[in-house]
Formats: structure tokens, C-alpha cells, sequence
């Protein structure tokens, strides 16, 4: 692992961040409709499932990524083609959240400039970040959660004083029932974003102090579903169930009505840089997760080859990986999160969990 270490409140910072991602511009839970927002409350509680697993699993290794410990549970072989897998599963997602941004830019502020100068531009401040190190991207982190919270704190109470919030779009409640809320938390809402602190497996070991990481992620977690349950509520009341569903960047559709004494308005440029700010922070650290699996499976010291090498996978894959955004978002919700999601973020932590356990028993002469 390299050198460099974080403290408690910079893998806070980060995980919020991270997890918030493209998250808190998508439509989540939308096909609940009015209670979409129920979809959202639950979803942490699966969540804090989902991280404990993945802290028992560090403990167990709690000097080792998961590309490394991966290989002393399942064995050299079978351990490095899963670590591989892993690899190749970050790289996919980085690219994933990439055309996400990079479908926001030209739908609006960049409508005349190609996917491919964007994700270049976008490729050359991640690999710059990634050679700096992860200490100086967390230092980093804590100053766009700063923003972050200041900016969205400032959106919601002009909402509030632009009078844009219908308490009604919100009834009735569960018009059709749990079924459509339980189809929606599994396996989408539990996968995005909570399901993808399988990455923070890779940067547990960067922690200057191992207590409290449970405790501090278990915060985290709580943070950002409690305001994703405040925002939805919010979308729901200012666009209703139909617009919120029909909607391909719903937040940036409601910032859009503001209008305060005629002076307040076009906030629109406020949600993009900000969105900007928080895929770069996702799409970096899988990137960077990406290359640290990589240097150790193929036993290679950092270097700036792994980076540029990475960064143009990752380029190329985000144009690449869809046709178009809608075929982009069809493959993110109906397909990704049956055929990778549930493998990479569920069962496989979940086995090896399982057999580190009986490993440690084993060595202990419990077995």
C-alpha cells in the first residue's frame, strides 16, 4: 500500500462525498413515484449492512486492500483473477459515473462540444490528482465538502422562500403498496451509492487511526441518506411523481424554477459545477483504487505509465460504453445492477467474509 494516510474526518468527508457522487442529481427511487422518498429512508439501513461486511473484512486484513487479502483467502490463483475482476469493475464504474458527467455538460453549459474533448480534459485533472497522492485528494475533499454542503444548504432554503414546495405532490402514500418501494431499494438503491463502499475496502488501510472507522462510516452513511430523504421529498413537492420519473437530471430541472424578487434565478451553473465537483471526486477515487489493485496484482511500483494507461481506458470507455444516454441509464438500472452489482458489492464480499472467519477459527483450533 503507499504511504499515504487519512484521518477520521477526511474518509468522512470523502465517503459523503463519494457516495453523493451522481446520486444526488439522479432520479433515485422514481419508480416508487410519490414515495420515492420512503425509498430513500430505507435504503441507508441496507446500507449499514452492507459497510459493516465490508469493515469485518477489513478487520480481518486491516493492512491489506482487498486486492491483496482476497489473494491470502481464496489463494494466489483464484484470489488474483478475482482482484482482476475488481479491478476491471472499477474501471467500469469510473467510466460509468464519467459519462454521467459528461451527458450533464453538453446537455446544457457545453451543448456544442464533444463527449470526447470533455472526458480528455476531465482524464488529464484526474491523472494529475492520482499522482499527487491520495493524502493531498483527501486534504482536497474536505474542502468541496465544505461547498458542498454550504451550496446545497443555500438551494434548499430558496426553494423554501421561492414557495416552489406542494406538500400534496407527496399523497397518497403508498398508493400502490411496499411492492413497488421494495423493487425499487433492491437491488438499484441499495447499490447506488451504498453498495459502492466496496471501494473504500481498497482505502481502510490508509487510516492513520484504526478505531472508530465503523463509527465514522456509520455516520457517513446516515448523512447522506437523510439529506437524499429531505431532497427527494423536495424534488417530489416542486416536480411531481411524473416529471420527477420523466426527468433524465431532475435537480438541475427544479434549481430551474427559482426565482427570487427577480434578482435570484438561472442557478443553474451553481448544481452543474457542483455536480462537476462531486463526479470528479467518484470517478478519482475509483481511478485511483483502480491503479493501487493494479501496481499490486502485477507487483509494479507507482508510476505515471499505470496513470495515463488507466486514464485512457477509462476515456474511452465512458463514450463507448452506450450509444446514447438513454441506452447509457437503461444499462445502469436494468442491467448493471443484477449481472455486477449484486456480484461485486453482495456475494463475493460475503463468501470471502465468511471464509476469513473460518480461517481465523481455524488457526485459533476453534474448527
Amino acid at each position: 500500500m503507499p504511504k499515504d494516510k487519512i484521518d477520521g474526518i477526511q474518509l468522512f468527508c470523502l465517503m459523503v462525498l463519494f457516495m453523493f457522487g451522481t446520486a444526488v442529481f439522479l432520479d433515485l427511487g422514481s419508480g416508487a413515484r410519490q414515495d420515492a422518498w420512503i425509498v430513500t429512508i430505507l435504503s441507508p439501513i441496507a446500507g449499514l449492512a452492507i459497510f459493516a461486511v465490508y469493515y469485518r473484512l477489513y478487520r480481518q486484513h486491516p493492512d491489506l486492500p482487498l486486492t491483496e487479502y482476497v489473494k491470502k483467502i481464496l489463494g494466489r490463483y483464484l484470489g488474483s483473477l478475482i482482484s482482476y475482476m475488481y479491478i476491471i469493475y472499477f474501471i467500469y464504474i469510473a467510466s460509468r459515473v464519467l459519462r454521467d458527467v459528461e451527458e450533464l455538460l453538453i446537455s446544457s453549459p457545453y451543448a456544442k462540444t464533444s463527449i470526447m474533448t470533455l472526458g480528455i480534459c476531465m482524464v488529464f485533472a484526474l491523472i494529475y490528482a492520482v499522482h499527487l497522492g491520495f493524502e493531498v485528494f483527501a486534504r482536497a475533499g474536505i474542502i468541496c465538502f465544505a461547498v458542498m454542503t454550504v451550496t446545497l444548504l443555500l438551494i434548499l432554503i430558496f426553494y423554501v422562500i421561492s414557495d416552489l414546495i406542494h406538500l400534496e405532490n407527496l399523497r397518497p402514500v403508498l398508493a400502490n403498496g411496499w411492492k413497488p418501494v421494495i423493487g425499487e431499494i433492491f437491488p438499484v438503491n441499495m447499490t447506488v451509492p451504498y453498495g459502492e463502499l466496496v471501494l473504500f475496502t481498497m482505502i481502510l488501510p490508509l487510516m492513520k487511526r484504526k478505531t472508530k472507522i465503523l463509527k465514522t462510516g456509520s455516520m457517513a452513511i446516515a448523512y447522506v441518506g437523510i439529506y437524499l430523504t429531505i431532497n427527494t421529498i423536495i424534488l417530489i413537492c416542486i416536480l411531481g411523481a411524473d416529471l420527477l420519473e420523466r426527468s433524465a437530471f431532475p435537480a438541475l430541472a427544479a434549481v430551474g424554477y427559482i426565482e427570487i424578487g427577480g434578482f435570484i434565478q438561472r442557478l443553474d451553473p451553481f448544481i452543474i459545477l457542483l455536480i462537476v465537483f462531486l463526479g470528479f471526486i467518484k470517478v478519482g477515487m475509483f481511478f485511483y483504487c483502480a491503479v493501487i489493485g493494479m501496481n499490486n496484482l502485477f507487483k509494479m511500483k507507482p508510476n505515471v505509465f499505470t496513470s495515463y494507461f488507466m486514464g485512457g481506458i477509462i476515456c474511452l470507455s465512458s463514450i463507448m460504453i452506450a450509444p446514447s444516454y438513454q441506452s447509457h441509464l437503461d444499462e445502469g438500472l436494468k442491467v448493471v445492477p443484477y449481472f455486477q452489482h449484486i456480484a461485486f458489492q453482495f456475494a463475493i464480499p460475503a463468501v470471502l467474509l465468511v471464509l476469513a472467519s473460518i480461517q481465523c477459527k481455524w488457526k485459533l483450533g476453534k474448527v
